[in-house]
């Protein structure tokens, strides 16, 4: 007999909305929260919906896992603390199978960046995942899209492409023979993309040092040109500069495949933040300390928006990813 509604909620997702300031979590119409004093609440929201965000079929632990990382990546994005989070679900059925693996990738990160489920809906339909989460940043120390300064050196956390390589391979645009530890190219690197490491202990240390940063989710090329709009500057990135996978040069990909995917592949969810160029050592001192590759790819000016490759103009005709 498959569960009730209520008993859905209570057996998966009530035993996590203990957290500070919380005073009241899930049971009631509404959650209560108690803000501390001198602090900017962030608050993001962000859907997955199978055949959309993951493929048909993707193990419900990466689903609950990749559903509140690409929140978080948000709230780290604004360098905020994360808070607490709401989740809304929307199932074909109550299946435990499902429920069981999908709570414990979704609590397996709450659980490290400690961050409580204080709410939600759920509902019968096509599977989607929505959450909203809310974080704390202090007053006037928000990191964003609108500080980009003339000069300011572009930097990129981690790596970029990967998650591009396994959409690549999902829709079977690329073919590739390799194995990795026993994987199949697509199996490792969908599976790698859908454990993304979150960046929020970086990011609450970055707001130090940078003003204007957002998280790399639509390609790096779209995403950069939403802080030049809302910054009024231009910029210039080099691509030799770009932090490619060790995958790239295993797999032997093409270098303008590489290109392509680092550039506008999209779903990284890696941090894209600039800096003035005076804090540089102090942000690679920041990277040491928590363990977080950061490259520095080009920088501010005024005028355009320049892609470089050893010095010359480089294009590709390609668009970032956009739902319309």
């Amino acid at each position: 007999m498959s569960l009730g509604e209520f008993e859905l909620i209570k057996k998966y997702f009530c035993q996590n909305d203990r957290g500070t300031g919380i005073e009241l979590g899930i049971g009631d119409d509404c959650a209560l929260l108690n803000l501390p004093e001198g602090k900017t609440l962030a608050i993001t929201t962000d859907t997955q919906i199978e055949g959309i965000h993951f493929f048909k079929n993707t193990s419900p632990y990466y689903v609950g896992y990749k559903s509140l990382l690409v929140n978080l990546s948000d709230l780290a994005a604004m360098g905020a603390k994360p808070y607490c989070f709401t989740l809304s679900v929307t199932l074909p059925e109550a299946n435990e199978a499902f429920l069981e693996e999908f709570s414990k990738g979704l609590f397996t990160l709450a659980s490290k960046v400690n961050i409580p489920l204080i709410g939600g809906n759920t509902t019968k339909g096509e599977l989607s995942i929505t959450i909203s989460a809310y974080g704390l940043v202090d007053a006037g120390k928000a990191l964003r899209r609108d500080k980009a300064k003339v000069n300011d050196d572009i930097y990129v956390t981690g790596t970029l492409g990967l998650p591009g390589l396994a959409v690549e391979l999902g829709y079977k645009h690329i073919s590739i023979d390799t194995l990795i530890d026993g994987k199949d190219a697509f199996t490792h690197c969908y599976e790698k993309s859908m454990l993304i490491e979150d960046r929020c202990e970086f990011a609450q240390k970055l707001v130090n040092y940078s003003h204007c940063a957002m998280d790399i989710s639509d390609g790096l090329v779209g995403d950069l040109k939403h802080i030049i709009d809302r910054s009024n500057v231009g910029a210039k990135i080099d691509v030799e500069k770009l932090p490619k996978p060790s995958e790239f040069t295993v797999y032997n990909l093409d270098e303008e495949v590489q290109d392509k995917l680092c550039l506008y592949g999209g779903g990284d969810y890696e941090l894209l933040f600039t800096a003035p160029k005076e804090n540089h050592d102090k942000l690679e001192e920041l990277s040491k300390a928590c363990a977080v590759k950061i490259s520095k790819i080009g920088e501010i000016k005024n005028g355009t928006f320049e892609i470089l490759k050893h010095g010359k103009m480089y294009h590709q005709n390609v668009k970032s990813f956009e739902h319309f």
